[in-house]
């Protein structure tokens, strides 16, 4: 996927907004810490607590990412690969992998806060839906391309939408799927858990947050 050029002009305005970026820190480290009450009072094997965890690390790593870019005037990418398990358990035969790399001399180098690749627990699927189409991994790319990108003006590089769940051999339910948004304007929504608190949202997050994936 070929990230288009950032639009600088909108930069200085999304700097002057600093406040609302660590504001939405702020209220999902929250979440977090409610998450974690949750998951003690649900058990950890619980399929919906599984996946809620995933989607919490993979906002609080986001949130985190917009801000940075912006304020340090860098482009990222968020990579996401479909890896075979050492040792084949009866749920699962490969794990979901992502990470996130910087633009340095047109060249994906790692981030010196996340260096390292972060999988999901075994048996979490993730799916990503950018620009209404399903994104698909193809193992045979030597170099794989950003799923999406994160730009210093705080726009992103598609319409992303991302569902995390613990399915069987069947399909997950409904009920199990953790979903989150993320617009060109850089406005990241997690769903599920939005409607978990009865947050209100714009309209237009409606439909999107409530398609099914699979």
């Amino acid at each position: 996927m070929a990230l288009s050029k950032p639009r600088l002009s909108r930069a200085r305005h999304l700097q002057q907004q600093g406040f609302t970026l660590i504001e939405i820190m702020v209220v999902v480290i929250v979440i977090g810490v409610v998450i974690g009450m949750v998951t003690i009072a649900v058990g950890a094997n619980d399929p919906r607590t599984i996946a809620r965890k995933a989607a919490e690390d993979f906002m609080l790593r986001t949130v985190y990412l917009s801000e940075q870019s912006v304020l340090k005037g860098e482009t990222y990418g968020f990579f996401l690969e479909e890896r075979p398990l050492a040792e084949v358990s009866t749920e699962a035969s490969s794990e979901w992998c992502y990470y996130w790399r910087r633009v340095r001399d047109r060249n994906w180098d790692a981030l010196p806060e996340f260096p390292d690749d972060t999988c999901l627990p075994e048996g979490v699927t993730i799916e990503v839906m950018v620009d209404e189409r399903l994104w698909k991994y193809d193992p045979e790319l030597e170099f794989q391309d950003p799923v999406f990108g994160l730009y210093p003006s705080g726009d992103t590089s598609g319409e992303i939408e991302i569902a995390l769940f613990k399915a069987d051999a069947m399909s997950a339910r409904e009920d199990d799927i953790e979903r989150i948004t993320l617009n060109l304007m850089g406005e990241l929504h997690w769903i599920t858990e939005e409607d978990r608190l009865g947050i209100k949202r714009d309209d237009r997050y409606e439909s999107s947050g409530r398609r099914m994936f699979r």
